[in-house]
This record gives C-alpha cells, structure tokens and sequence, in this order.
C-alpha cells in the first residue's frame, strides 16, 4: 500500500472515494428524483383532472338549472292570461330567442302548440332565428324534449341536445393537447373533444368499472392501459357523475390524459442535467466542501443578526406610531441630541424647530416646565421619570402628553442626561374622563331610582341588595345577603324567577319577568329585569308595578264591558230588525196585492198613503242597520269593477219622477276620465249618490235647479280621485248648524213642526262611507241661496277598460200577468211562518204558480224525494231543521243537489249573507218580500232552467 503512506496520499484517495461516493449518491437520487417526478407529475394530473371534471359538471347542472328556470319563465309568459296576439308575435318570439341565445347548441327547436296551430322556433347553423307553423306535427321518436307544464291547454316543448351542448359547455375548459372529453350517457361513451377518433378505446373492464360507478352515482379516477393503432398507450382518468337537471339523469363527464409521454419528457428533459451536474461534481466537490460549509455558516449568522436588527427597527417604528409617539435623547444640560421623525405627527413642530427650542436661552414655557420636572427629580437621584401635561400645537389642538424618561447617572452619581418617549394619550385620556363621568352619572342613577337593585353570582347566590322608598318591603333584607335566591322566593314563582335568571345568564340578553309578593297581607306585583354584568356577575332591577297591574284590570274589565254592551246594541237591533221586518213583510205584501185588485180611486189613495209609510218605516230600519254597522267597524268593501259616471246617470234617472212633479231641472258634467272603468265598491258609491242627489231634491223648492258635476283626479298611474260635487238651489243650512249635519240623529229642525222628515242619519252613513272609500265630505251652504255638497273616493282604474257592464237584472213581465204560464216552474215553498205562508202562498197564486210546501227543513228533504223541483223558496229560520242546514245537506247529497234554491230571511246583516251563500243558496231575499222582486226572480229562475237544459 505504497500509495497510501503519506498523509497527502490519504487525503487525496480518500477524497477521490469520497467524490465517487457522491457521484453514485447523485446518480441514485438523479433516478430516485425521476421516479418522484414522474408520480408527482401523475397524482397532479389525477387531481387535475378530477378538480376540473367535478368543477365541469357542477358548472354544467348550474347551467341545465339555469335553462329550466327559464322554460318556466317562457311557460309564466304563455300563462299571463294579458297576452293578446300582438305579444305572442313580438315579445314572446324575443323571449324564445334570447333562451336560444344564452345556451347555445342545447335547444334544437321550440315547439308552442296553440291548439290551433303549432308554431316551431329554431336556429340556423348560421344563427338565424326562424319561426314557422308547421302543419303537420313531426315524429317525437329519437328526441330528447322538455315539456313545460302550466296553467293553460298551452303545450310547451324544448327539442334538447345534450351531447351538442355539452361539446360546446366543456370547449371553455382547458385541458393538456394530449387529452380527450367524453360523456357519459345512455350506457354510452361520447367523445366531445380531444383525441382523434381511433386513436384508442376504453379497456372493456374499465369501461365496466366506470358504468358502474355512473350507476352508483360515485365519482372515480381510473388508470388505463389501451392498446390502439400506434401501440400500447397508458393514461388517467376521472369521471364526476351528474344530472341534466329534470332533462336527464345517470350522466357523467370523463377527462382523459395520456401518460406514458412522462417518462421520455422527463428523460430528456433532466437527462443532460444531472450528468452536467455529476462531472461538475466530481471536480469541486472535495476541493469546495470545507470552503462552502464555512461560507454557509457565516452567511447564516450574519443573515440572522440582520434579521434581528431588521425585526427591531420594525418593531420600534410599529411601537411609536401605535403609541402616537416620539423617542428623543438629551445631554445634562438639557439640550436635545436626537429625536426621532414622530415628533412632527405629534406636536406639529419639524425637528428643527424642536431641537432649537430646547437650546440653552429657550424661552419656551413648556421646555422651562419640563426642565422643572426633569431638576427636581435629578435632584432626588430618581432613576425615571413618569407624568403627565396638557400641550397646544400651533394649530390651536389641545393634546395630552405623557412623558416617560430614563435618567441616566455616572458611577459617581452624575447626572449625565436621559432618554424617554414623549405619547399623545388624548384618546385614552378622555376616555378615561368620560369613564369617570360615566361612573359617576351611574352611581347617581343608582342612587336614585326606587326600584330594588340586586347583584348575584352565576349560581343564584345574593352578593348586594339594594332598596330604596319601600319601606316595610323585605324588613330581612340584609338576611338575604348571602343566599340563594331560590330560597328567598315562594315555591309557587321559584321556577318562573330561576328560569328566566339562566335564561338570561346563558344568552347574555335581558329576561323579563313577573314576580307576585304579598308584604304585610297585600299583594304587590313587581317586574324584574334579569341581566349579566360580566362573566361572573348578574344584576337584577325589580320595579314595583302594582298600580299598572290594577289600571290594566281596570282597562282591561271595561274593554269587556264595552264589548259586552256593544254586543247587546247589536244583538238587540238584528232581533228588532228581524221582529219589525216579519210584520212588515205582511203589511208590504198585500199592500202589493192590493194594488193590482180592483180599487176605486179613494181607495187607491189611502193604500198608497199606507205603502209610503211602510217604505218609509222599513228606510228607517235601514238606515238604523248601516249606521250600527258603521259604528261597531263591521262594515267591509267589496271591490268590483265599474262606471262611476254610468252608476250616477241611473241614480238621476231613479229621481226622474220626482224631478217632473217639482219641476226641478236636474243637470250634469261628467269629465271624460271619470267615465273610465274603476275597481271599488259600487253599492256603497251608489248609496252616497242616492243619499246627497235625494237630499237636494227634497230640500230644493219646486222649479228650482240641480247640478252634478263628476271629474277624475289621477294620483299614480292606476289609483284616482273621482271627485263629485252636487249643487243646489234649495232652502240652505245655517252656518251654525252645517258642523253637525253629519252628526247621528240631528236635525236642524227639531221641533215637532218641521218642514221636512228623516232619521237624521243619512249624511252620517253617507260621510262615513265616504270616509271608508279614502275620502271625505265637505259642505257648503248659505241660507236661502242653496247649499253644495261635494265629496271624493279612492278607486283603482282598470288596466283593461274593454268591461262589459253589469246589469241588474229585474225581469221583463209585469207581477200582474199570468207569469207562471209564460215561465213555468215546479216551486217548493219551506215556511213555518203562518202569517208569511199565507202571504206567499197570495202572491204566487196571483201569478198563476202552483207549488208544495214544507214547514221545515226536514219536510224539505223528504219532499225531494217525492218529486223533482225546479226551485226552492227556502226561509232561513226553521224549526226542527233550518234553511241553511236543510241547504248544506241537498248540496252535499240530495239527489237533486243543483237545484235553485232562494233565501227568504229577516235579517238583512252582511254576515248573513255571506252565510248562506257559504251554505249554497243561489239567491238571498230580505223580508219585505215585494212583489215585482219575487216576480224577477221566478222569470230569472225560469230562465237559467231553459239555459241548463240547453246546455
């Protein structure tokens, strides 16, 4: 071993093994480090290719999603019954075309079929949109369609491309040139992109694994190995399983990347490299070693205490400007050495004129009040310095300083100078005054209220108890200190208290509760406010409430009473409005036969003298009845559609008759608009017209004069003011007395020698009505001149003014013809009423009917059973069975359940009504039952029959 006896010799072969060793250790992590690569480089393209396959087909639902909502925007246009056919040509083919355009490739063509024609919409491989009836519907076989159900026969049906769409959806997603798209779906594999056709086939049991987790609805990443026309070939994939929305399920997407060009990219590309890397290595790297490990740890510390130094000037600068101050340095004779840039955010003063101001002959009093300090403590060999002083900057601000210095001495105990920081604490120097006063404000409020303050801990235990102006209330109070307060509580609220305590205490929120105490035989009621002071703390404050307690009872004792007597006022005039109108009926009913016997003129004149009266009795009930309505709020509107001017115009042609006998000339303006088509409530519109216009008839002397003029107001497009004023030349109001014209019962003659009669409640139902419908009623009025009524509602004006008008309809025979012969009907009468049967039975043998009758609901039944009936007069109160149960039960089971069925009732109530109409009936009459009324009806009745069995 001659070659290793110098110490030369050993360090040269050893360092020559030694270069070897590291060439192989380079060789083997060379290979080692391409092995890695290549794995990485797979596993990064697998979770590639699944983060983009999932984002893809979540991004593709999104999109079906998006296209079903708009179908159903489409169907929503289809069902909007406004549509003409101007919007079927123009804004709904806009609409199916901007679907066509916002998913491209997806929809093939539109289908709308009308019933009456079938109009297809499609769109050129060149983009032009194309509507066109089709006259014969083409075969569905093969397509995929999305039918988009709606409210009317309209069919709608979307022609859907999946496969098309879906080719041009992923084309936005980027993927490596040596890749390929597929979908899944029907069992089938699609090619969307990538690889040319051919190039290779999916592995059979690939394939299968695939399916079935297509099946499963789990998504996969799945290694191939295909054989193809250049040779063996290998790759990833990964499939994400998806829904097309309702159009179809059990899809999935499948991104394809080759692998097997890893492996030569990765040797060409790092092939060179190492072996570079490895000659360079075997010349330096025994001659480098030491020289670079030496270099590596200078530069480490180095790099570390220039980080450290870094780290500190960093924190120095973030300390000050958080701290909103300034570092200086001063000798002992006060001059200042250094100061840090701070000091000019700070004070406002730049550094120059700082440190000048701090010179020997300074005449400042704030540096000679510092230098004070800084003497006085120096003199008492104080090692720092800490205080506080108010500064003004040159801007006027007045700022808070706190000043914290280090006195620096020699061994010998000379001063030498000092170093400190100088902050503006304004911030937390005021805060802390308002803290103070805070504490102070609530002391004082504590101090000050009379309700009983308590503080606990978190388990219910008392730690203070504070009571003030209640004298004889918990006498033990100081007792209490100490327990819990569950103890200090009667069992009976014990869990009432403690709940609303954790409540209070796990939300951190305020809990309120009701605590009874009886103190010395009487009770007291309190309310305690539970709330936590901190996290170890609760704080309750109960206030005395025993005296609201009573008002409420007492409030709440004489709501009830009200309500019980309003109740009664109700009660009672519904049962006089039911026992008045009974009679009535009889009075009226053969005041109506009567008038159609042979009557000599003296007679004719005392029956009408005898009708007028019994109309003017049952008025009055009316009015009674609309005003209790009004009064107890029970009173609704019903909107419909109709013409104001049209209803005005009947309501003067109802007053014709009067006009004629007093020679009154009745005229009228009616501006345009106010002839428009409104929504509202067109009984209680009539019923102010009939009020006002017959009240300046009645009060206007003969040959005098009327005017009515009627204008529309709009206050946004739909809702209007209809504005009507109604002028007279009548006998006029004293000023004195119009204010309470609308008030109950008054009349501005009272004495039993008046001019005119009435209730006196007219233009009280009549202002409120008005007032119901948005509006209000002015008057105006001097005596012996006339008098000018004028009032406005709110009404709705319809979007569609093609309305038909409505009609009422009050038959077109005379009561006093043979009706039954021209309009026959098989007519049940149900009354148990003696004095009404009698009356009904007068007046439809007058008219020539021939009818059964039931005496309850019962016979009613029974009667349907005998024998059809084309109609049914059926009185609502019924002993054994009433009308509107006897109703209820031929709807819902009789074999002649369609058959017409008219109310005959007293009450004349809404709730009644609507009531039996609820129960079925057809038509509800109110007693007085008039003749020429009943005599529509039939012919009504007569005619709906003729129509159903036409029908």
């Amino acid at each position: 071993m001659e070659f290793l006896k110098t110490k030369y010799q050993r360090d040269y072969w050893a360092n020559v093994i030694l270069g070897v060793l590291m060439i192989v250790l380079v060789v083997v992590l060379a290979v080692n480090f391409f092995i890695a690569i290549r794995n990485s480089q797979i596993s990064s393209r697998k979770e590639f290719l699944a983060s983009q396959t999932e984002l893809v087909s979540r991004q593709l639902e999104k999109e079906i999603y998006r296209f079903e909502i708009d179908a159903k925007v489409v169907r929503n246009f289809i069902d909007d019954e406004d549509m003409d056919a101007e919007d079927y040509r123009q804004e709904f083919t806009e609409t199916i075309r901007r679907v066509f355009n916002s998913y491209p490739n997806l929809i093939d063509s539109v289908w709308v079929d009308f019933q009456d024609s079938l109009i297809s919409f499609e769109m050129t491989p060149r983009n032009d949109f194309i509507r066109r009836t089709l006259t014969d519907e083409e075969s569905l076989d093969g397509k995929l369609t999305h039918e988009v159900v709606g409210k009317r026969d309209i069919d709608l049906l979307f022609f859907i491309n999946l496969p098309s769409f879906t080719v041009n959806f992923v084309a936005d997603y980027y993927l490596d040139p040596e890749g390929a798209k597929y979908l899944v779906m029907d069992e089938k594999i699609i090619q969307l992109s990538g690889l040319k056709s051919g190039e290779l086939s999916f592995p059979e049991e690939t394939t299968s694994e695939i399916e079935s987790d297509v099946e499963l609805g789990l998504k996969g990443v799945y290694d191939l190995v295909w054989q193809s026309e250049g040779g063996e070939g290998s790759g990833v994939a990964a499939q994400y399983p998806f829904d097309f929305g309702q159009l179809k399920e059990g899809a999935s997407l499948v991104f394809l990347l080759k692998t097997d060009d890893l492996n030569s990219g990765i040797y060409s590309t790092y092939f060179y490299l190492f072996a570079v890397l490895v000659l360079i290595l075997g010349g330096t790297v025994v001659i480098f070693t030491f020289s670079l490990n030496n270099n590596e740890k200078s530069r480490r510390q180095l790099e570390k205490k220039s980080n450290e130094i870094a780290d500190l000037f960093e924190q120095q600068s973030l300390l000050l400007q958080e701290l909103k101050g300034f570092v200086f340095f001063h000798n002992h004779q006060g001059k200042i050495t250094r100061v840090t840039k701070e000091v000019e955010r700070i004070l406002g003063r730049n550094l120059e004129e700082f440190q000048k101001a701090f010179q020997k002959d300074s005449r400042s009093e704030d540096v000679r009040r510092l230098r004070k300090y800084i003497l006085s403590a120096v003199q008492k060999q104080y090692p720092h310095l800490d205080f506080e002083y108010d500064y003004v900057r040159r801007d006027g601000k007045k700022i808070r300083l706190r000043i914290f210095e280090k006195l620096h001495y020699d061994e010998s105990g000379k001063f030498l100078g000092g170093s400190g920081i100088c902050t503006d604490i304004t911030t937390q120097y005021e805060s802390r005054n308002e803290l103070i006063q805070s504490e102070n404000r609530l002391r004082n409020v504590i101090e000050n209220i009379p309700d009983v303050i308590s503080i606990y801990d978190n388990g219910g235990k008392i730690l203070s108890l504070d009571i003030k102006d209640h004298g004889d209330f918990l006498d033990n109070s100081k007792s209490l200190i100490g327990q819990n307060i569950k103890k200090a509580i009667s069992k009976s609220q014990r869990d009432k208290i403690w709940n609303a305590f954790e409540n209070s205490r796990m939300t951190g929120r305020i809990q309120t509760v009701e605590w009874k105490v009886k103190i010395k035989n009487v009770q007291k009621y309190f309310e305690v406010r539970f709330f936590p002071l901190d996290n170890s703390l609760m704080m309750s404050i109960s206030k005395e409430i025993t005296a609201q307690k009573v008002w409420e009872q007492g409030l709440i004792d004489a709501m009830n009473t009200a309500d019980k007597a309003n109740q009664a006022k109700s009660e009672f005039l519904a049962n006089m409005s039911h026992e008045i109108r009974t009679p009535l009926n009889g009075l009226l009913g053969i005041i109506d036969l009567l008038e159609h016997t042979n009557l000599s003129e003296k007679q004719l004149q005392y029956l009408q003298i005898i009708k007028t009266s019994g109309n003017s009795l049952l008025n009055i009930i009316k009015d009674i009845l609309d005003y209790s309505k009004i009064e107890s709020g029970k009173i609704e509107l019903t909107e419909e559609a109709f013409n104001p001017a049209d209803e005005l115009e009947k309501v003067t042609n109802i007053f014709l008759g009067m006009t004629k006998r007093k020679h009154i000339k009745l005229s009228s303006n009616i501006d345009e608009q106010a002839r428009a088509w409104f929504e509202g409530d067109r009984e209680k519109w009539v019923q102010v017209l009939l009020n006002l216009v017959g009240n300046a008839i009645k009060f206007t002397p003969d040959r005098g004069q009327i005017f009515i003029r009627l204008r529309a107001e709009m206050l946004t497009e739909t809702a209007y003011f209809i504005h009507c004023e109604i002028q007279d030349s009548g006998i006029g109001i004293p000023e004195e007395n119009i204010p309470y014209l609308t008030d109950p019962f008054y009349q501005v003659e009272s004495s039993s020698e008046r001019s005119f009669q009435g209730t006196g409640l007219g233009l009280a139902i009549a202002k409120k009505i008005i007032q119901i419908m948005g509006g209000d009623l002015e008057i105006k009025s001097q005596v012996g001149e006339g008098s000018v009524f004028s009032f406005q509602v709110l009404l709705s004006k319809l979007e569609d003014q093609d309305v038909t008008a409505k009609e009422d309809y009050m038959g077109t025979a005379s009561e006093d013809i043979r009706l039954g012969e021209r309009f026959p009907l098989r007519i049940l009468l149900a009354e148990d009423n003696d004095l009404n049967l009698e009356l009904m039975s007068l007046m439809l043998h007058q008219m020539h009917y021939e009818f059964d009758v039931a005496r309850n609901g019962l016979e009613v039944l029974s009667a349907l059973k005998e024998r059809p009936y084309d109609l049914i007069l059926m009185d609502v109160q019924m002993p054994i069975l009433n009308g509107l149960e006897a109703t209820r039960r031929i709807r819902e089971g009789s074999a002649q359940s369609d058959v017409m069925i008219i109310g005959l009732s007293a009450n004349v109530f809404d709730e009644d009504f609507k009531k039996a109409m609820e129960m079925g009936m057809d038509e509800y009459l109110t007693k007085p039952i008039r003749l020429s009324i009943l005599a529509a009806k039939l012919e009504q009745a007569h005619i709906r029959l003729r129509e159903k069995l036409i029908n």
